[in-house]
């Protein structure tokens, strides 16, 4: 699909983690790791994630689930989680991906990613929108 080749090559091109591309143009870029860019997009512009492309450097379950409600048409990621593929191949959404692991490391590569936990233990995207948002406050990202 275009829409993914053109947030992919944006993505590279312009050393970012994640970009939303819709209608012919970027509506979100970021260069914030993690979880944050695809929470950012999802609680400000949600509207905007429907139809669109996204290319993210590495997608867990968590962004997968977010990303899949909000209605993306298409992804590539360099890196995704088993739980992710099957989200993103259960809701239809056009997947293209460079690896795919059983799950997403934490940043130290000791242990699971603390937000691949909380979307493990989460049954909706409500409770894993209070899990992000308890883990902001955690790690000192929000008040």
């Amino acid at each position: 699909m275009e829409g993914i080749k053109i947030a992919k090559e944006h993505m590279e091109n312009n050393d970012l983690k994640m970009v939303v591309y819709k209608d012919g143009q970027v509506i979100a870029q970021s260069t914030d790791r993690g979880i944050k860019p695809v929470y950012d997009v999802y609680v400000k512009d949600f509207e905007g994630l429907k139809e669109a492309f996204v290319a993210d450097r590495i997608t867990g379950k968590a962004a997968a689930m977010l990303l899949a409600q909000g209605g993306i048409s298409g992804i590539y990621t360099d890196l995704i989680s088993e739980p992710a593929v099957e989200i993103f191949e259960e809701s239809g959404i056009c997947l293209q991906y460079k690896n795919r692991v059983t799950h997403i490391l934490n940043r130290d590569k000791d242990g699971m990613c603390p937000i691949e936990t909380i979307s493990r233990n989460v049954g909706n995207v409500d409770d894993l929108i209070e899990g992000i948002e308890e883990f902001f406050v955690i790690v000192g990202m929000k008040k």
